[in-house]
């Protein structure tokens, strides 16, 4: 009784300031209170902003970092069911990217190897697809073009000589390659290479696997770049 007592006398009170002044002055009065009580505690603790801001970021980059590694995951396992779907020798994924800028302030554009499945006996190649310009891929200008390529690496020589001779010294004699493309543009390749000729694949059964594979790709890429 003395408890409901007490609370009784509070309302009471807070009646009385209600009909003595408006609700608005006395939610300004709280307001102008918040700030006055803000400064003062400020002016005790001047780095408390600083150190609540710093925490949340810190947060904010941990949540982003381990959502980025989830999607990675996801994205290693999707190129290793290319691989598999579609018999291949390798399947790499070249993320496009901007590096330094040039004298003229331009910036240039590159593509780096960022993951890599492999057939059983096959050597990893990813490390020759590292900072690459595209300035040096005119094969790139096709495949942006279309979107899509299949064939043997000789035809690659009206394209670009320099990427036929290296799919060659890779034992590559025939592949497919993809535009990853997102809600600004394009954000990778896929290369998927056979050898030797199988037989017994289409290119255009390449596609589908390879534009499935690209959507699904296209998804968690625009996650980690968001």
């Amino acid at each position: 009784m003395e408890k409901i007592s007490k609370g009784l006398g509070l309302v009471e009170r807070a009646l009385e300031i209600l009909e003595k002044y408006k609700i608005r002055t006395v939610f300004k009065g709280c307001f102008i209170i918040l700030i006055i009580a803000a400064v003062i505690g400020f002016i005790n603790n001047p780095t408390w902003i600083f150190d609540k801001y710093q925490e949340w970021e810190e947060k904010q980059h941990t949540e982003k970092m381990e959502l980025t590694y989830k999607n990675n995951e996801k994205l290693h396992i999707i190129t290793e069911k290319l691989l598999y779907k579609t018999d291949a020798k390798r399947v790499m994924v070249l993320s496009l990217h901007n590096g330094n800028e040039s004298n003229g302030g331009l910036p240039f554009a590159k593509c780096s190897a960022v993951y890599e499945a492999l057939n059983d006996n096959v050597p990893p190649i990813a490390g020759q697809y590292q900072e690459t310009q595209l300035s040096l891929i005119p094969f790139a200008t096709e495949l942006f073009k279309n979107g899509y390529w299949c064939g043997d690496v000789e035809e690659l020589k009206r394209y670009d000589k320099g990427l036929y001779y290296k799919m060659k010294s890779n034992e590559t004699e025939h592949f497919a390659a993809y535009v990853v493309r997102g809600i600004d543009g394009p954000l990778a390749f896929i290369f998927v290479s056979f050898d030797p000729v199988d037989t017994t694949h289409k290119c255009t059964d390449v596609k589908e696997s390879i534009i499935q594979t690209g959507l699904e790709m296209a998804v968690l890429m625009e996650l980690n770049k968001r």
